[in-house]
């Protein structure tokens, strides 16, 4: 019975993890969008150098996460949302009201996809 409760301990110990991690990431992706809302908002309002600040902060916020998200996540995924900041911030600079509101989209479609991988659903599982 002993050598029973090691690998039931051991897969609970996984299951905590992941639930845990899924969360994370749901809460995180979360934030960005808001902060992404935010800019967003700001261009609108033809406000840019508040649209470029909340950017570089969503950005910075971002990036204090990719050490913990990188070894959870699949790499490709989140190299496609670095992309899509780096291509808001020329966009930004530029103040090109049209194409940012395109990238801020995709953007934030990228954050919700990564915490939908993240997730314990169905289609996740199988």
């Amino acid at each position: 019975m002993k050598a029973f409760y090691i690998p039931a301990g051991l897969l609970a110990l996984i299951l905590a993890f992941s639930l845990w991690a899924g969360s994370y990431v749901r809460q995180r992706t979360d934030d960005w969008i808001a902060q992404l809302e935010q800019t967003d908002k700001a261009a609108m309002e033809e406000d840019w150098s508040q649209a470029e600040k909340r950017l570089l902060e969503a950005y910075d916020d971002w990036d204090s996460s990719q050490g913990f998200f990188h070894t959870i996540m699949n790499h490709s995924d989140l190299d496609e949302a670095e992309s899509l900041f780096a291509g808001a911030k020329a966009v930004c600079s530029q103040q090109d009201d049209a194409d940012f509101h395109l990238l801020l989209a995709q953007l934030m479609e990228q954050m919700d996809l990564l915490a939908e991988t993240q997730s314990v659903s169905i289609k996740n599982i199988l």
